[in-house]
Protein backbone atom coordinates (compact mmCIF):
# COMPACT_ATOMS: atom_id res chain seq x y z
CA UNK A 1 0.00 0.00 0.00
CA UNK A 2 1.02 3.65 -0.74
CA UNK A 3 1.05 6.21 2.03
CA UNK A 4 1.31 9.70 1.40
CA UNK A 5 1.80 11.94 4.29
CA UNK A 6 1.14 15.77 3.98
CA UNK A 7 2.66 18.24 6.87
CA UNK A 8 1.95 21.77 6.72
CA UNK A 9 4.33 24.61 8.09
CA UNK A 10 2.73 27.70 6.67
CA UNK A 11 3.00 31.20 7.96
CA UNK A 12 5.54 30.01 10.96
CA UNK A 13 8.05 32.65 12.20
CA UNK A 14 11.99 31.82 12.01
CA UNK A 15 13.91 30.11 9.43
CA UNK A 16 14.20 26.43 10.59
CA UNK A 17 12.29 24.16 8.34
CA UNK A 18 10.51 21.25 10.72
CA UNK A 19 11.09 17.71 11.46
CA UNK A 20 7.73 16.30 12.59
CA UNK A 21 7.97 13.47 14.96
CA UNK A 22 4.53 11.90 14.67
CA UNK A 23 4.75 11.55 10.37
CA UNK A 24 8.60 9.88 11.34
CA UNK A 25 7.18 7.49 13.33
CA UNK A 26 4.27 6.20 11.47
CA UNK A 27 6.64 5.97 8.12
CA UNK A 28 8.64 4.09 10.43
CA UNK A 29 5.92 1.53 11.23
CA UNK A 30 4.87 1.46 7.70
CA UNK A 31 7.54 0.81 6.07
CA UNK A 32 8.92 -1.51 8.47
CA UNK A 33 5.43 -3.90 7.56
CA UNK A 34 6.16 -3.38 3.77
CA UNK A 35 4.47 -0.11 2.78
CA UNK A 36 5.83 2.58 0.40
CA UNK A 37 5.55 6.30 1.77
CA UNK A 38 6.09 9.64 0.61
CA UNK A 39 5.81 12.92 2.30
CA UNK A 40 4.55 16.65 0.78
CA UNK A 41 5.99 19.13 3.07
CA UNK A 42 3.97 22.52 2.37
CA UNK A 43 6.46 24.95 3.90
CA UNK A 44 6.30 28.72 3.89
CA UNK A 45 3.52 29.65 1.80
CA UNK A 46 0.24 27.92 0.58
CA UNK A 47 0.63 26.51 -2.49
CA UNK A 48 -1.86 23.05 -3.35
CA UNK A 49 -0.40 23.09 -6.67
CA UNK A 50 2.65 21.26 -6.19
CA UNK A 51 0.31 18.40 -3.63
CA UNK A 52 -1.94 17.76 -6.69
CA UNK A 53 0.76 16.97 -8.83
CA UNK A 54 2.11 14.82 -6.56
CA UNK A 55 -0.65 12.79 -5.97
CA UNK A 56 -1.49 12.20 -9.75
CA UNK A 57 2.60 10.95 -9.71
CA UNK A 58 2.29 8.63 -7.09
CA UNK A 59 -1.35 7.66 -6.83
CA UNK A 60 -1.45 7.05 -3.28
CA UNK A 61 -4.19 4.78 -1.52
CA UNK A 62 -4.31 6.63 1.74
CA UNK A 63 -3.47 10.48 2.18
CA UNK A 64 -3.00 11.44 5.96
CA UNK A 65 -2.28 14.51 7.00
CA UNK A 66 -1.11 16.06 10.80
CA UNK A 67 -0.98 19.29 12.35
CA UNK A 68 -1.26 21.08 15.08
CA UNK A 69 -4.77 23.31 16.14
CA UNK A 70 -3.11 26.68 14.39
CA UNK A 71 -2.16 24.99 11.07
CA UNK A 72 -6.10 23.10 11.21
CA UNK A 73 -7.06 25.86 8.99
CA UNK A 74 -5.01 25.03 6.24
CA UNK A 75 -5.44 21.51 6.75
CA UNK A 76 -9.21 21.64 6.21
CA UNK A 77 -8.53 24.02 3.02
CA UNK A 78 -6.69 21.51 1.56
CA UNK A 79 -8.75 18.79 2.16
CA UNK A 80 -12.03 20.40 0.71
CA UNK A 81 -9.66 22.32 -1.97
CA UNK A 82 -9.06 18.38 -3.10
CA UNK A 83 -12.39 16.77 -2.55
CA UNK A 84 -13.26 14.16 -4.28
CA UNK A 85 -9.58 13.12 -3.17
CA UNK A 86 -8.90 9.89 -5.07
CA UNK A 87 -7.64 7.81 -1.55
CA UNK A 88 -8.47 7.41 2.01
CA UNK A 89 -8.06 10.72 4.13
CA UNK A 90 -7.49 10.71 7.50
CA UNK A 91 -6.35 13.19 9.86
CA UNK A 92 -3.79 12.89 12.73
CA UNK A 93 -1.60 14.93 15.84
CA UNK A 94 -2.52 17.19 18.42
CA UNK A 95 -5.42 18.77 16.84
CA UNK A 96 -7.91 16.23 16.06
CA UNK A 97 -7.11 13.95 19.07
CA UNK A 98 -8.01 17.44 21.55
CA UNK A 99 -10.83 18.17 18.87
CA UNK A 100 -12.30 15.11 17.01
CA UNK A 101 -15.46 16.62 15.83
CA UNK A 102 -13.60 18.28 13.13
CA UNK A 103 -14.03 15.37 11.62
CA UNK A 104 -17.88 16.34 10.92
CA UNK A 105 -16.53 19.68 9.56
CA UNK A 106 -14.19 18.80 6.89
CA UNK A 107 -15.37 17.83 3.39
CA UNK A 108 -13.87 14.98 1.87
CA UNK A 109 -12.01 13.47 5.35
CA UNK A 110 -12.70 10.23 6.12
CA UNK A 111 -11.36 9.83 9.26
CA UNK A 112 -9.12 11.05 12.13
CA UNK A 113 -6.62 9.36 14.80
CA UNK A 114 -7.30 10.20 18.56
CA UNK A 115 -3.87 9.66 20.55
CA UNK A 116 -1.19 7.47 19.09
CA UNK A 117 -0.73 6.68 15.70
CA UNK A 118 1.36 3.86 15.09
CA UNK A 119 -0.72 1.14 15.36
CA UNK A 120 -3.71 2.50 14.07
CA UNK A 121 -2.52 4.05 11.10
CA UNK A 122 -0.90 0.35 10.46
CA UNK A 123 -4.28 -1.38 11.29
CA UNK A 124 -5.89 1.00 8.58
CA UNK A 125 -3.60 0.78 5.62
CA UNK A 126 -3.34 -3.58 6.38
CA UNK A 127 -7.61 -3.39 6.69
CA UNK A 128 -7.60 -1.36 3.00
CA UNK A 129 -5.39 -3.28 1.56
CA UNK A 130 -7.07 -6.76 2.67
CA UNK A 131 -10.46 -5.24 1.70
CA UNK A 132 -11.59 -5.24 4.95
CA UNK A 133 -13.61 -2.42 7.08
CA UNK A 134 -11.57 -0.17 8.99
CA UNK A 135 -15.23 0.73 11.55
CA UNK A 136 -13.89 -1.37 14.72
CA UNK A 137 -10.64 -0.20 15.00
CA UNK A 138 -9.55 1.37 18.10
CA UNK A 139 -8.46 5.44 18.15
CA UNK A 140 -10.16 5.72 14.90
CA UNK A 141 -13.17 8.06 14.19
CA UNK A 142 -14.62 7.16 10.97
CA UNK A 143 -17.00 9.04 8.16
CA UNK A 144 -19.49 6.67 6.52
CA UNK A 145 -20.76 7.78 2.74
CA UNK A 146 -24.05 9.06 4.74
CA UNK A 147 -22.41 11.30 6.88
CA UNK A 148 -22.39 8.96 10.01
CA UNK A 149 -19.93 8.60 12.51
CA UNK A 150 -18.07 5.88 14.03
CA UNK A 151 -17.05 6.58 17.27
CA UNK A 152 -14.30 3.69 18.09
CA UNK A 153 -12.92 3.82 22.08
CA UNK A 154 -9.36 5.30 22.55
CA UNK A 155 -6.46 2.20 23.28
CA UNK A 156 -4.38 2.62 25.79
CA UNK A 157 -0.72 4.48 25.24
CA UNK A 158 2.26 2.98 24.13
CA UNK A 159 3.82 0.86 26.91
CA UNK A 160 6.68 0.03 25.35
CA UNK A 161 8.62 2.79 23.37
CA UNK A 162 11.67 0.38 22.59
CA UNK A 163 9.26 -1.73 20.15
CA UNK A 164 8.65 0.86 18.04
CA UNK A 165 11.63 1.71 15.01
CA UNK A 166 13.68 4.79 14.91
CA UNK A 167 11.67 7.79 13.37
CA UNK A 168 11.79 7.89 9.34
CA UNK A 169 14.05 10.85 8.83
CA UNK A 170 14.81 9.80 4.85
CA UNK A 171 11.15 10.99 4.34
CA UNK A 172 12.31 14.43 5.15
CA UNK A 173 15.34 16.26 3.68
CA UNK A 174 16.82 15.79 7.08
CA UNK A 175 20.31 17.13 6.28
CA UNK A 176 18.62 20.47 4.89
CA UNK A 177 16.63 20.19 8.11
CA UNK A 178 19.39 19.88 10.44
CA UNK A 179 21.42 22.63 8.24
CA UNK A 180 18.83 25.08 8.37
CA UNK A 181 18.62 24.58 11.93
CA UNK A 182 22.63 25.67 12.66
CA UNK A 183 23.38 22.48 12.00
CA UNK A 184 21.77 20.45 15.02
CA UNK A 185 20.26 17.06 15.22
CA UNK A 186 16.89 16.74 16.58
CA UNK A 187 16.10 13.69 18.88
CA UNK A 188 13.26 13.18 21.67
CA UNK A 189 13.67 10.05 23.98
CA UNK A 190 10.45 10.26 25.46
CA UNK A 191 6.48 10.90 25.34
CA UNK A 192 4.46 12.61 27.91
CA UNK A 193 4.96 15.43 30.40
CA UNK A 194 4.51 15.17 34.27
CA UNK A 195 3.10 18.49 34.38
CA UNK A 196 0.22 20.16 34.06
CA UNK A 197 0.33 23.76 32.94
CA UNK A 198 -3.33 25.54 31.85
CA UNK A 199 -1.86 26.24 28.61
CA UNK A 200 -0.19 23.50 27.27
CA UNK A 201 -1.84 20.45 25.31
CA UNK A 202 -0.33 17.65 27.53
CA UNK A 203 -3.00 17.77 30.63
CA UNK A 204 -5.38 17.34 27.75
CA UNK A 205 -3.48 14.83 26.30
CA UNK A 206 -3.37 12.51 29.22
CA UNK A 207 -6.58 11.82 29.63
CA UNK A 208 -7.33 11.05 25.70
CA UNK A 209 -5.75 7.07 26.33
CA UNK A 210 -5.35 4.93 28.97
CA UNK A 211 -1.77 3.99 30.70
CA UNK A 212 1.10 5.98 31.99
CA UNK A 213 1.66 8.72 30.12
CA UNK A 214 4.95 10.29 30.76
CA UNK A 215 7.46 7.34 29.45
CA UNK A 216 11.12 6.90 28.31
CA UNK A 217 12.65 4.39 26.13
CA UNK A 218 15.58 2.72 27.37
CA UNK A 219 19.08 4.65 27.56
CA UNK A 220 20.72 2.14 24.80
CA UNK A 221 17.53 2.43 22.67
CA UNK A 222 18.14 6.06 22.40
CA UNK A 223 22.52 5.89 22.11
CA UNK A 224 21.22 3.30 19.04
CA UNK A 225 19.76 6.06 17.51
CA UNK A 226 22.03 8.82 18.19
CA UNK A 227 24.85 6.61 16.53
CA UNK A 228 22.72 5.88 13.27
CA UNK A 229 21.45 9.76 12.48
CA UNK A 230 25.42 10.75 13.43
CA UNK A 231 27.00 8.13 11.09
CA UNK A 232 24.35 9.06 8.22
CA UNK A 233 23.40 12.79 8.37
CA UNK A 234 26.20 16.02 9.44
CA UNK A 235 25.50 17.55 12.76
CA UNK A 236 27.29 19.83 14.88
CA UNK A 237 25.24 19.85 17.78
CA UNK A 238 22.45 17.46 19.24
CA UNK A 239 19.16 18.85 20.71
CA UNK A 240 17.00 16.41 23.24
CA UNK A 241 13.81 18.07 22.81
CA UNK A 242 11.71 15.74 25.75
CA UNK A 243 9.36 17.60 27.04
CA UNK A 244 11.46 17.62 30.41
CA UNK A 245 14.59 16.10 29.77
CA UNK A 246 15.56 15.95 33.36
CA UNK A 247 12.06 14.28 35.10
CA UNK A 248 13.65 11.02 35.83
CA UNK A 249 16.78 11.16 37.51
CA UNK A 250 17.56 7.52 37.10
CA UNK A 251 17.28 7.81 33.34
CA UNK A 252 19.21 11.32 33.01
CA UNK A 253 22.14 9.90 34.89
CA UNK A 254 22.58 6.46 33.08
CA UNK A 255 22.30 8.61 29.69
CA UNK A 256 24.87 11.21 30.23
CA UNK A 257 27.33 8.58 31.67
CA UNK A 258 26.71 6.81 28.83
CA UNK A 259 26.63 9.52 26.17
CA UNK A 260 29.66 10.98 27.36
CA UNK A 261 31.88 7.56 27.07
CA UNK A 262 30.91 7.56 23.27
CA UNK A 263 29.87 10.75 21.65
CA UNK A 264 32.02 14.52 22.12
CA UNK A 265 29.10 16.71 20.54
CA UNK A 266 27.71 19.18 22.46
CA UNK A 267 23.78 19.03 23.66
CA UNK A 268 21.04 21.25 24.37
CA UNK A 269 18.19 19.74 26.68
CA UNK A 270 14.61 21.62 28.15
CA UNK A 271 14.55 21.19 31.49
CA UNK A 272 11.87 22.61 34.46
CA UNK A 273 13.85 25.08 37.59
CA UNK A 274 12.68 22.99 39.60
CA UNK A 275 14.80 19.87 38.38
CA UNK A 276 18.05 22.13 38.39
CA UNK A 277 20.74 22.40 41.05
CA UNK A 278 24.35 22.44 41.08
CA UNK A 279 24.61 19.53 41.67
CA UNK A 280 22.82 18.38 38.52
CA UNK A 281 24.09 20.70 36.34
CA UNK A 282 27.40 19.99 37.00
CA UNK A 283 26.54 16.36 36.11
CA UNK A 284 24.57 18.09 32.60
CA UNK A 285 27.60 19.66 31.72
CA UNK A 286 29.86 17.24 32.03
CA UNK A 287 28.09 14.47 29.48
CA UNK A 288 28.28 17.65 27.28
CA UNK A 289 25.34 19.88 27.51
CA UNK A 290 25.92 23.15 26.24
CA UNK A 291 22.12 24.55 26.72
CA UNK A 292 19.20 24.44 29.01
CA UNK A 293 15.99 26.13 27.78
CA UNK A 294 13.91 26.80 30.53
CA UNK A 295 10.13 28.14 30.67
CA UNK A 296 9.53 30.94 33.09
CA UNK A 297 6.25 31.79 30.90
CA UNK A 298 4.79 34.24 33.17
CA UNK A 299 7.08 36.42 35.79
CA UNK A 300 4.08 37.08 38.29
CA UNK A 301 4.03 33.93 41.01
CA UNK A 302 0.32 34.41 41.68
CA UNK A 303 -0.43 34.56 37.98
CA UNK A 304 1.58 31.07 37.25
CA UNK A 305 0.10 29.43 40.12
CA UNK A 306 -3.73 30.99 39.86
CA UNK A 307 -3.97 30.72 36.31
CA UNK A 308 -0.95 28.84 34.39
CA UNK A 309 -0.76 25.83 36.92
CA UNK A 310 2.64 26.43 37.07
CA UNK A 311 3.66 26.50 41.18
CA UNK A 312 7.18 27.67 41.61
CA UNK A 313 8.42 30.46 43.15
CA UNK A 314 10.15 33.44 41.55
CA UNK A 315 13.55 32.41 43.78
CA UNK A 316 13.64 28.93 42.98
CA UNK A 317 13.70 29.99 38.96
CA UNK A 318 16.52 32.22 39.42
CA UNK A 319 18.06 29.36 41.73
CA UNK A 320 17.79 27.28 38.33
CA UNK A 321 19.48 29.43 35.96
CA UNK A 322 22.11 30.57 38.44
CA UNK A 323 22.73 26.78 38.65
CA UNK A 324 23.67 26.51 34.78
CA UNK A 325 25.45 29.72 35.23
CA UNK A 326 28.16 28.29 37.44
CA UNK A 327 28.09 24.89 35.54
CA UNK A 328 29.27 26.97 32.35
CA UNK A 329 25.83 26.02 30.56
CA UNK A 330 24.03 28.58 28.57
CA UNK A 331 20.07 29.09 29.17
CA UNK A 332 17.40 30.13 27.63
CA UNK A 333 14.29 31.55 28.71
CA UNK A 334 10.43 30.61 27.41
CA UNK A 335 8.11 33.20 27.88
CA UNK A 336 4.40 33.79 26.90
CA UNK A 337 2.51 37.08 26.50
CA UNK A 338 -1.43 37.96 26.61
CA UNK A 339 -2.60 35.29 28.52
CA UNK A 340 -6.74 35.21 29.26
CA UNK A 341 -6.95 37.89 32.24
CA UNK A 342 -3.21 39.18 32.20
CA UNK A 343 -2.78 42.48 32.14
CA UNK A 344 0.12 45.05 31.49
CA UNK A 345 1.47 44.67 34.94
CA UNK A 346 0.86 41.15 35.17
CA UNK A 347 3.49 40.52 31.82
CA UNK A 348 5.63 43.39 33.60
CA UNK A 349 6.66 41.30 36.24
CA UNK A 350 7.96 38.85 33.26
CA UNK A 351 10.49 41.57 31.89
CA UNK A 352 11.84 42.19 35.76
CA UNK A 353 12.13 38.54 36.12
CA UNK A 354 13.92 38.09 32.94
CA UNK A 355 15.67 41.10 33.83
CA UNK A 356 16.93 39.55 36.80
CA UNK A 357 18.06 36.15 35.55
CA UNK A 358 19.55 37.69 32.55
CA UNK A 359 19.62 34.55 30.47
CA UNK A 360 21.33 34.00 27.62
CA UNK A 361 18.81 34.38 25.44
CA UNK A 362 14.63 34.34 25.59
CA UNK A 363 11.86 33.68 23.74
CA UNK A 364 8.48 35.39 23.56
CA UNK A 365 5.19 34.10 22.21
CA UNK A 366 1.68 35.33 21.79
CA UNK A 367 -0.60 33.13 23.64
CA UNK A 368 -2.83 30.69 21.65
CA UNK A 369 -5.77 28.85 22.96
CA UNK A 370 -5.67 25.21 22.04
CA UNK A 371 -8.45 23.27 21.79
CA UNK A 372 -9.10 21.08 24.12
CA UNK A 373 -7.22 23.19 27.16
CA UNK A 374 -7.80 24.51 30.29
CA UNK A 375 -7.03 28.03 29.12
CA UNK A 376 -9.01 27.83 25.86
CA UNK A 377 -11.82 26.44 27.88
CA UNK A 378 -11.62 29.52 29.45
CA UNK A 379 -11.24 32.08 26.96
CA UNK A 380 -14.62 30.59 25.14
CA UNK A 381 -16.45 30.80 28.34
CA UNK A 382 -15.73 34.36 28.86
CA UNK A 383 -16.14 34.65 24.72
CA UNK A 384 -12.49 36.50 24.69
CA UNK A 385 -11.99 34.79 20.79
CA UNK A 386 -12.11 36.41 17.53
CA UNK A 387 -11.59 34.40 14.94
CA UNK A 388 -11.90 36.76 12.41
CA UNK A 389 -8.48 37.98 12.68
CA UNK A 390 -7.25 34.34 10.99
CA UNK A 391 -6.48 36.02 7.62
CA UNK A 392 -3.59 35.24 5.00
CA UNK A 393 -1.33 37.68 7.69
CA UNK A 394 -2.05 35.89 10.34
CA UNK A 395 0.79 34.44 11.81
CA UNK A 396 0.87 32.42 14.97
CA UNK A 397 2.51 33.67 18.24
CA UNK A 398 3.14 36.87 16.92
CA UNK A 399 -0.09 38.20 16.98
CA UNK A 400 -3.39 37.00 18.99
CA UNK A 401 -6.89 36.10 18.22
CA UNK A 402 -8.08 37.62 21.90
CA UNK A 403 -10.13 40.29 22.65
CA UNK A 404 -9.44 41.76 26.13
CA UNK A 405 -10.52 45.02 27.66
CA UNK A 406 -7.36 44.90 30.61
CA UNK A 407 -4.79 43.78 27.46
CA UNK A 408 -5.92 45.30 24.29
CA UNK A 409 -4.12 43.92 21.09
CA UNK A 410 -2.13 46.78 20.43
CA UNK A 411 -0.81 46.29 23.82
CA UNK A 412 -0.39 42.95 23.25
CA UNK A 413 1.90 43.45 20.29
CA UNK A 414 3.80 45.56 22.20
CA UNK A 415 4.67 43.95 24.89
CA UNK A 416 6.18 41.02 22.26
CA UNK A 417 7.98 42.98 20.24
CA UNK A 418 9.41 45.03 22.95
CA UNK A 419 10.45 42.03 25.07
CA UNK A 420 13.74 41.15 24.54
CA UNK A 421 14.63 44.59 24.33
CA UNK A 422 13.43 45.68 27.76
CA UNK A 423 14.99 42.06 29.37
CA UNK A 424 18.54 43.24 28.30
CA UNK A 425 18.88 47.07 27.42
CA UNK A 426 20.77 46.80 31.32
CA UNK A 427 22.71 44.52 29.88
CA UNK A 428 23.69 44.29 26.83
CA UNK A 429 22.59 47.08 24.58
CA UNK A 430 23.98 45.59 21.35
CA UNK A 431 21.92 42.49 21.57
CA UNK A 432 18.59 44.45 23.04
CA UNK A 433 18.86 46.35 20.10
CA UNK A 434 19.42 43.48 17.60
CA UNK A 435 16.29 41.36 19.46
CA UNK A 436 14.33 44.55 18.88
CA UNK A 437 14.43 44.27 15.39
CA UNK A 438 13.95 40.59 15.04
CA UNK A 439 10.86 41.05 17.13
CA UNK A 440 10.01 44.07 14.90
CA UNK A 441 6.66 43.70 12.00
CA UNK A 442 10.06 43.64 9.48
CA UNK A 443 11.58 40.64 11.80
CA UNK A 444 11.15 37.85 8.87
CA UNK A 445 12.08 40.17 5.96
CA UNK A 446 15.10 40.95 7.69
CA UNK A 447 16.41 37.43 8.64
CA UNK A 448 15.80 36.39 4.96
CA UNK A 449 18.12 39.43 3.93
CA UNK A 450 20.89 38.40 6.53
CA UNK A 451 20.46 34.72 5.82
CA UNK A 452 24.31 34.62 5.09
CA UNK A 453 25.38 35.67 8.48
CA UNK A 454 22.56 34.02 10.71
CA UNK A 455 25.12 31.58 12.56
CA UNK A 456 27.06 34.87 13.86
CA UNK A 457 23.88 37.03 14.53
CA UNK A 458 22.70 33.36 16.66
CA UNK A 459 25.85 33.83 18.68
CA UNK A 460 25.74 37.32 19.48
CA UNK A 461 22.08 37.24 20.56
CA UNK A 462 21.55 33.98 21.95
CA UNK A 463 25.24 32.84 23.21
CA UNK A 464 25.52 29.54 21.10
Amino acid sequence: MKVLFVYTDINVRGGAQSYQFGIGMLSAMLKRAGHTTRLHYMYGAYDPAPLRALLAEFRPDVLAFSGVSPQYRYVKRLIEGLAPVPAFTIYGGVHPTLDPECLTDVRGLDAVCIGEGEYPLLELVEALRDDRSPDGIPSLWLKKPDGRIIRNPTRPFCGRLDDLPFPDRELFDHQAIVASDFNTALFMFSRGCPYNCTFCSNHALRGKQEGLYVRFRQVDHCLAEIREVTGRYRAEALYFNDDCFTAHRAWWTEFCDKYQQEFRLPFDINARPETLNDEICQRLKAAGCRRISIGIENGSEQFRAEVLGRRQSNDRIVAAFEACRRAGIKTKSFNIVGFPRETPAIFQATIDLNARINPDSVIIGIFEPYPGTQLADICRTENLIDTSRLGEEFVGRTDTVLNMPQFTRPQILKAYRNFAYNVYKRHALRKALALRLYYSRYGEQLLRLLAPVRNLLRKATMGV
